[in-house]
């Protein structure tokens, strides 16, 4: 399906009204959109959008955090909002090939595809909804992570509400800190949010990792590296930064509740601009 040719797709199992959908990008990739909309009348300025990379292992469990938290928005803050997730025709939940190419800051691809979803996969997807340009939250994993750290450092007005969930920052030799510090020494105030979340295990568990894994998690630094930034990013002033630590939480267990507070940081406050499902 084009960008020119938008509509929900098949139904998807366990989540009544969520759809699913292929979009062929102008550059030839192709995608399969997950989506979710609320069954439930817009704001006047249109719904919240939540956006997750790597979407069929993400989409499910936040589009359910939405809807949970959205159902008691006296309790939450959280008002309905629209979930996409944007994965591969392979429906892995996590496509090698393709989440390399697309969310590794290397030769212009990252920035390629963050054209692409500015571009062409948000204009379709309000085609289906009703969307408010303020309110946009963009959540990733590991790679996806640090593809959110680049949307940031590199288009900060595209989002308003950033979810970066163990990033990798360590990737070729920590490059993404060259762009982390040009965004740093920027002008003035980009009126971001940004959410830096890492399991304490994804460090700490090298004592009890073999050889081989413990040397990995020593290279990655992955607490560190995530405390690091965060406490640079919220010193520059540039960014509201939050850093969260998952106790016991290693870097595939740690998902699910990182997607719980992802979806509570993007759209806290969303109740009270518009009508939330009772």
């Amino acid at each position: 399906m084009s960008s020119d040719s938008v509509a929900p797709g098949a139904p998807l199992p366990g989540l009544p009204r969520a759809g699913q959908f292929d979009f062929a990008a102008r550059d030839g990739q192709t995608y399969r959109l997950l989506v979710d909309i609320p069954d439930a009348q817009p704001p006047a300025c249109g719904f919240p959008l939540v956006v997750l990379l790597d979407g069929h292992a993400l989409f499910a469990t936040a589009a359910m955090a939405v809807r949970l938290q959205a159902g008691r928005p006296e309790v939450t803050g959280v008002g309905p909002a629209v979930v996409l997730g944007i994965g591969y025709l392979s429906e892995a939940p996590f496509d090698a090939e393709r989440r390399q190419q697309d969310l590794l800051p290397v030769a212009g691809r990252s920035a390629r595809f963050l054209d692409t979803i500015a571009d062409e996969i948000l204009p379709a997807i309000e085609r289906l909804a009703p969307l408010d340009p303020a309110r946009r939250t963009l959540i990733g994993h590991s790679y996806g992570g640090l593809f959110v750290l680049h949307a940031l450092f590199t288009r900060a007005g595209l989002f308003q509400a950033h979810v970066a969930s163990s990033p990798s920052i360590w990737w070729d030799d920590r490059a993404i800190l060259g762009a982390e510090e040009a965004f740093r020494n920027g002008a003035g105030d980009s009126a971001a949010r940004l959410l830096i979340t890492v399991g304490a295990q994804e460090q700490d568990g090298a004592v009890r990792a073999s050889p081989w894994r413990a040397e990995r998690l020593a290279m990655a630094r992955m607490r560190d590296n995530a405390a690091e930034m965060a406490g640079r990013l919220s010193a520059s002033g540039r960014v509201s930064c939050t850093f969260t630590v998952f106790p016991d939480e290693n870097h595939v267990s740690v998902i699910p509740p990182m997607l719980s507070r992802a979806v509570s940081f993007g759209l806290a406050g969303t109740a009270a601009q518009g009508t939330a499902t009772a």
